[in-house]
């Protein structure tokens, strides 16, 4: 039994060739989104153990929840099947929490082969993770300890994200919830994987509906602050997006806190 194990959201599996895929070297959970409800297992040449939980169920969240249900592994990086893991990623995680034995969380980084999204410049420091940036990195690039997220009960939410009907937002609320349940958070700049980045199932461009789910993310996350944060964001996108002004980005976000409270 392997020390790390990988939680893989994925679609449309049928065997245990994603593994191979994306160079797992460790135990797995392949949560897979289908049209079937089935559970397989099987042993890689290697020794190590790969679990496919296949459900007809929509929503990466759900999936997400699927497979930290079933985990077992010491510690867990939860994962997406357009990642490519470098060699030794079990090493690499277990010694930086060797190095840094109060962390609950380590954020690495990941190497973005195709992105369609803005890229954030990265400092290359071992940090420690504050309230103002924990929501700046998706949980693709986290390794967890298992018995402190059992212990503060976290689960992901089921409203964002890939098949869900909001964007992209339950891997920032993860973060957010582990941060507020007095976790650990740290950041290596170590890179853990790479990550193919081709298609997404939540990111269609930026259009009226991104920045109103943004809105509703917002909202969601931090009530008495997001008054503040949507000029905060709205300052941040008027390069990104030149076909969106300042004002109708914090307009449309607006809209998105209105949306919320009828959730």
């Amino acid at each position: 039994m392997s020390i790390v194990q990988v939680l893989v959201a994925c679609m449309h599996q049928q065997d245990d060739s994603l593994y191979r895929e994306m160079n797992l070297q460790t135990d797995a959970i392949l949560a897979n989104q289908c049209d079937e409800y089935s559970y397989k297992v099987y042993t890689e040449p290697d020794g190590n153990k790969v679990e496919l939980i296949s459900s007809a169920d929509r929503g990466v969240g759900k999936n997400r929840n699927k497979a930290l249900m079933n985990a077992t592994g010491k510690f867990l990086m939860s994962s997406d099947q357009d990642m490519i893991y470098v060699d030794g990623y079990e090493n690499i995680i277990v010694d930086a929490f060797k190095k840094c034995p109060k962390a609950d969380i380590i954020v690495f980084n990941l190497e973005y082969l195709n992105r369609f999204t803005p890229a954030r410049k990265e400092d290359g420091r071992f940090k420690k993770v504050h309230l103002w940036n924990c929501m700046r990195y998706g949980t693709a690039r986290v390794a967890m300890r298992k018995s402190a997220i059992d212990k503060a009960c976290l689960s992901f939410s089921t409203l964002y994200g890939g098949g869900a009907t909001y964007s992209s937002g339950e891997d920032s609320l993860f973060i957010r919830d582990a941060f507020r349940k007095g976790l650990k958070m740290y950041a290596s700049p170590i890179v853990i994987a790479k990550v193919k980045q081709e298609t997404s199932s939540w990111f269609s461009g930026y259009n009226d509906k991104y920045f109103i789910d943004k809105g509703i993310l917002i909202a969601n996350a931090f009530p008495k602050m997001k008054s503040l944060l949507v000029y905060y964001f709205a300052l941040g996108m008027r390069n990104i997006s030149k076909e969106y002004s300042f004002v109708t980005i914090c307009k449309l976000m607006k809209q998105g806190f209105k949306e919320f409270k009828n959730i």
